[in-house]
C-alpha cells in the first residue's frame, strides 16, 4: 500500500474532490428546482403582495418598485446561491486541492470570472434604481428606468446567468479533463454549454418581455419553469460525471496495483 500511495498520491485527493464538487452540484441543482416551482406557482402571489405593500400616491414609480422586488424575489436567488454555492464550496475544494499540490489555478479563474459577472447581473437589476430616486426627487416620471425594465432587463439579465453559470459548471471539468481525458466529461462540457445557450436564447427571444407582465404570463411561467427544472436535471448529471470520474482515478489505481501484487 505505501507503494501505491507514493506512486499515486492525487487518487485520494481526487476521490475526496469527486464528493465534494457532487455535493455542490446537487445544492445548485435544488436552487434551479425552487426557481421553477416558485415562479409557477408563486408569481402572481407574489406580485399582488408586493404592489399592496405600496402606498398608491407612488403611483408609476410604485408600480416600477413592485417590478424590482417581483424580480428580486424571483430571479435573483438564482444568481445569489449560485455565487455562495460556487464559492463557499466549489472554491474551497479548488483551495483544498492547492493546500495538497495540485494545481487548480485555472479552475479557480473561472470561479471568479463567473462571480463578476453575477455582479454585473446584479448591478443590472438594481443600478435603474438611482434614476428613479433622480425622478422622485425632482417629481417626475422615471422613464429611462421604465423602458430599461420593458425592454432591456430581461435580456441582460437571462445573458448574463447563462454566462455565469456556463463559467460555474465548465471549472470542475476543466480541473478533473488535464487529469482524466475522459470523453465522458467532454459530454458533460457540451451539456453545460446547452443548458447555458438555451437560457441565453429565450432570454433574447421568448423570455423578452416587460418585467411588469410576467406574473400575469402563463407562457413564460410555464416554459420558465420547464427550461429551470430542465437544467436542474442536467446540473445533477453534469456534476454526478464528474463525481463519477474523479473518483475512478483511486478505483483504477488500486485495481492496477492489486495487478501489480498479483505478478
Amino acid at each position: 500500500m505505501v507503494r501505491f500511495v507514493k506512486d499515486q498520491p492525487d487518487a485520494y485527493i481526487y476521490s475526496s474532490f469527486g464528493s465534494r464538487i457532487f455535493i455542490g452540484g446537487f445544492l445548485l441543482t435544488l436552487v434551479f428546482i425552487y426557481e421553477a416551482v416558485s415562479v409557477y406557482m408563486y408569481s402572481e402571489a407574489a406580485s399582488s403582495l408586493f404592489l399592496k405593500m405600496l402606498p398608491s400616491s407612488l403611483a408609476m414609480i410604485g408600480k416600477i418598485l413592485a417590478g424590482i422586488m417581483f424580480i428580486s424575489a424571483m430571479f435573483m436567488p438564482l444568481i445569489g446561491m449560485t455565487t455562495v454555492i460556487s464559492w463557499l464550496i466549489l472554491k474551497r475544494t479548488y483551495k483544498k486541492l492547492e493546500k495538497l499540490g495540485v494545481n487548480s489555478r485555472n479552475s479557480q479563474t473561472l470561479l471568479l470570472l463567473a462571480k463578476v459577472v453575477f455582479i454585473a447581473a446584479g448591478l443590472a437589476t438594481y443600478a435603474p434604481l438611482f434614476t428613479m430616486a433622480e425622478a422622485m426627487i425632482n417629481g417626475t416620471i422615471p422613464i429611462t428606468s421604465l423602458n430599461y425594465y420593458q425592454t432591456t432587463y430581461m435580456s441582460l439579465f437571462f445573458t448574463l446567468l447563462g454566462i455565469g453559470l456556463f463559467l460555474t459548471l465548465i471549472s470542475p471539468i476543466v480541473q478533473l479533463y488535464g487529469r482524466t481525458k475522459s470523453r465522458s466529461l467532454l459530454f458533460s462540457g457540451l451539456l453545460a454549454f446547452g443548458v447555458c445557450s438555451t437560457i441565453i436564447y429565450l432570454g433574447n427571444g421568448d423570455w423578452n418581455i416587460s418585467v411588469f407582465q410576467l406574473p400575469e404570463s402563463s407562457e413564460f411561467r410555464s416554459s420558465f419553469a420547464t427550461v429551470m427544472g430542465t437544467s436542474a436535471v442536467c446540473i445533477l448529471i453534469i456534476f454526478w460525471t464528474i463525481s463519477r470520474n474523479a473518483k475512478s482515478i483511486l478505483k483504477y489505481q488500486k485495481l492496477h496495483f492489486t495487478m501489480k501484487l498479483g505478478e
